[in-house]
């Protein structure tokens, strides 16, 4: 079974892994111009590398750069240069085929690229690598603060119900543009276990996922009543594994509603019910005809079934998932406008038991009520969360939209 995993499962690992460390391009760049250019620099080659003009900041498409001016080994060179967190980024972002990217001479990279460093344009051209320790990036903090005001909760709340909605249409352009590489149902289970891991063991149940013989899952190849027990292995729960790797599960911060042993227990139950039935057919099928998101929750968090998560957590799983996931296969089956509302209105109209502590300090810094309804719309709370991630977190104040809303009123603290 181990070998069938790895013999045909192993494409899937490069996106299906746990989360690391996340700095936002825009940062990197802003770092990139006002210092690390400066300091002694080197190529994937060895080659001495001094930069002379780190040219114009492009905030458009194309190389992030224009008309620098570097020299390798005391050999100029004039062109632009594409910034990027990993090497591997180059080719995830399809540069290999986009003509704008052609007159690169430099790709700076702050995740070590080991042998992965190669970086080629599309007329051929191989691309020097430069290579900068993401601690450089920590060790200088980006000057401005957030600006403190008292917002126009009609032009607030519209920004940030546009930044929510491009924060929701990301995950549906990338379950739409994988739809050719993962099975659909393999796409939901990852949301499903990531989900179900709440707060504290989201990363173990992750790992979990990773470790889950899924090709041969697919292929049927399995007896399902090994399921349950298989996860539960997997995940340490028995005599039999004793390995170094075996996963450290959390429990102090826990509630016992929410102990990994149960959600393991209510993902087995439903793999072992859907074994030779796509999951996400079903879902599709029966939202389709019946006109409502209801079946859902029916089928995914039927009462009948032990262990399920609670009433919060479905809706995170929903809405971070499901329905994204339902959304690509919308626009993949050229369905009708009609599951299009349907999915729409119910990602607008989704109201969170509670708010998000980094969401409710965000609302409480620029003078919105904890009283205000609006503070709980899932929609609003994805929009905060886009800002606080590419902005308030990356030291980007000085570019984020809601500071420079009423610039002329605002005051620095």
């Amino acid at each position: 079974m181990g070998t069938i995993y790895c013999k045909n499962f192993t494409p899937y690992l490069e996106v299906f892994e746990p989360r690391t460390a996340y700095i936002s391009e825009l940062r990197l760049q802003y770092v990139w111009k006002q210092i690390l250019w400066n300091n002694p620099l080197e190529d994937d080659r060895g080659r001495s590398i001094r930069v002379l003009s780190v040219g114009r900041h492009n905030h458009s498409d194309g190389p992030d750069f224009l008309d620098a001016r570097i020299t390798i080994d005391g050999k100029l060179s004039i062109g632009d240069i594409e910034i990027h967190f990993r090497a591997s980024d180059w080719y995830a972002h399809k540069h290999q085929l986009d003509e704008r990217y052609n007159n690169c001479i430099l790709h700076v990279v702050f995740q070590d690229p080991g042998s992965s460093a190669i970086a080629k344009t599309q007329n051929g051209a191989r691309l020097p690598v430069c290579y900068i320790p993401l601690d450089d990036v920590y060790d200088y903090e980006a000057p401005g603060s957030c600006r403190i005001f008292k917002a126009n909760k009609e032009s607030y709340y519209k920004l940030l119900f546009k930044r929510g909605w491009d924060r929701f249409n990301k995950k549906v352009k990338y379950f739409y543009e994988n739809r050719s590489r993962f099975p659909r149902d393999v796409m939901l289970y990852w949301g499903l276990f990531k989900g179900s891991g709440y707060r504290y063991n989201e990363e173990n149940m992750i790992k979990l996922f990773l470790r889950f013989p899924w090709a041969a899952f697919c292929d049927q190849l399995l007896d399902k009543n090994d399921i349950h027990p298989m996860l539960n292995e997997l995940a340490g729960f028995t005599n039999f594994n004793h390995d170094e790797n075996r996963i450290k599960w959390t429990y102090s911060r826990t509630r016992p509603a929410h102990f990994p042993e149960r959600r393991i227990a209510w993902l087995a139950n439903l793999m072992y019910k859907n074994y030779r039935s796509s999951l996400c057919d079903i879902i599709y099928e029966n939202c389709k005809n019946k006109n409502t998101v209801k079946p859902v929750r029916d089928i995914l968090f039927n009462t009948r079934l032990l262990n399920i998560p609670g009433p919060g957590i479905q809706l995170e799983i929903i809405l971070n998932t499901v329905l994204p996931l339902l959304e690509s296969i919308r626009m993949e089956n050229k369905d009708k406008d009609s599951m299009k509302l349907l999915i729409k209105n119910f990602v607008e109209s989704a109201k969170m038991p509670h708010v998000y502590g980094v969401v409710r300090r965000f609302h409480d810094k620029h003078g919105i009520s904890q009283n205000d309804i609006e503070q709980r719309s899932w929609i609003v709370s994805q929009g905060v969360l886009s800002i606080h991630e590419h902005y308030c977190s990356q030291g980007g104040q000085l570019k984020c939209p809601i500071c420079l809303m009423n610039e002329d009123k605002v005051t620095q603290h």
